[in-house]
């Protein structure tokens, strides 16, 4: 079916397809699957144009991120619903949606691009238990208690020597 047949005459690019059809032609192909390119040269060239790999939970177990300088994408959930590793997509290695699979997928990012696009989930945490603390005007435990001591110490320096008559 050639192009001049999928588009109707006198409409709009895009008219006359449902949003199905429109969604999957959206989609990139993926890889080549009539036997010419098998998956592992396919993650490969991907990871050669550093670009965003996801994974199944099958295949997941044969990528080494650290061998192509990749790290897993953190994309942090506010309804605390997923941990915020998860992402839903086609498995660059099988082709298989991610979100009928049980664990879900895991995608890849290049450690160039990571600290552009995520945020480090320790980092994120300790900004934010610091912004709270400082927030309430509170402070650690370990600090009360210190000041606790030196105050009573301070007190008790205080008595000590001769007393007035």
């Amino acid at each position: 079916m050639s192009l001049v047949t999928a588009v109707p005459k006198y409409a709009k690019i895009g008219q006359g397809f449902s949003r199905q059809e429109q969604a999957r032609a959206l989609e990139h192909p993926g890889r080549r699957r009539d036997g010419t390119q098998s998956a592992a040269t396919w993650v490969t060239e991907l990871a050669d144009r550093r670009k965003v790999v996801l994974f199944c939970t099958y295949c997941r177990i044969g990528f080494n991120p650290r061998q192509q300088r990749y790290r897993v994408f953190y994309n942090p959930d506010l309804t605390n619903v997923t941990s915020g590793y998860l992402a839903n997509g086609l498995c660059d290695g099988c082709g298989q949606r991610t979100d009928l699979l049980p664990g879900g997928g895991t995608a890849f990012i290049s450690e160039e691009t990571y600290s552009l696009v995520c945020m480090d989930p320790l980092d994120a945490r300790r900004r934010a238990r610091a912004a709270a603390r400082a927030a309430a005007g509170a402070t650690s435990a370990w600090a009360r208690v210190r000041a606790s001591l030196s105050h009573s110490l301070g007190q008790r320096g205080a008595h000590r020597g001769p007393r007035p008559t």
